[in-house]
């Protein structure tokens, strides 16, 4: 049988105050969504056992971290008073298997309240940028051109440029780039990528466009596992991300 190791009891999270709390995230959902990567464990194993390259069985570890992460907002694209950067997405938890190789389970808020893991993605690339976070940061994710920042004391600070702006000088950026592709923007009834909509829990194109609102998301699916993992009520999708050369 293929073993699975779970985290250490003690959950280990990025900070989950401020800009979470007022947006009702709270340590105790953090805990809760950890909770539901846990039951995803003997999915993991076929994630990683039935991946293309994969050299045969593995066991896998499911970190105790779970990280929140904040994608670009449409308010605040659009320029509304006191409009925060980002919100919410989900919380990241990493797992790693015994070869070595990584993946991010996306452990998502549902409609009544509950966590569920609507995504398993190749790699850990929310919890590299996470530990990279100043204290008190908020990791925020812009999906149309795949970059990402630390949001802190009114400034926005990418994690891969060392560059920084002020929150006005970001929200100018931003809108400039987005501003005529948001929701009921011609360019979104035209159908144009779907439009930006950052709640749609898909995955960044990174082609410099809008984020689709459909499953036209820029990676690649392992389609190998869509009939081997599906898990009734689940809901949750399967990616391998296509890393840049």
């Amino acid at each position: 049988m293929l073993a699975v190791l779970t985290g250490a009891a003690l959950l280990m999270t990025a900070p989950v105050s401020g800009a979470a709390q007022a947006a009702g995230i709270s340590s105790a959902d953090a805990s809760a969504a950890h909770d539901a990567a846990a039951g995803f464990q003997d999915v993991l194993v076929r994630f990683f056992a039935q991946a293309p390259g994969a050299q045969g069985p593995v066991s896998v570890r499911i970190a105790p971290d779970a990280y929140a992460v904040y994608e670009l907002s449409p308010d605040f694209v659009a320029g509304k008073p006191d409009a925060a950067p980002g919100d919410f997405a989900y919380f990241a938890i990493p797992a790693r298997a015994s070869d070595g190789r990584t993946a991010t389970l996306w452990s998502v808020r549902a409609a009544d309240g509950t966590w569920q893991v609507g995504n398993i993605a190749s790699g850990d690339v929310e919890g590299e940028y996470a530990r990279k976070l100043p204290a008190g940061a908020q990791l925020l994710h812009e999906p149309q051109v795949d970059a990402w920042y630390a949001v802190r004391d009114g400034r926005v600070t990418s994690l891969t440029e060392n560059t920084a702006v002020t929150v006005a000088g970001y929200q100018q950026t931003v809108g400039n780039r987005y501003a005529d592709k948001l929701p009921g923007s011609v360019y979104a009834r035209d159908g144009e990528a779907g439009g930006f909509d950052a709640t749609s829990q898909v995955m960044p194109r990174g082609d410099g466009g809008p984020a689709p609102s459909g499953h036209d998301t820029g990676w690649v699916p392992l389609l190998i596992l869509v009939g081997v993992l599906a898990v009734s009520g689940a809901g949750y999708v399967l990616h391998l991300r296509r890393h840049a050369a």
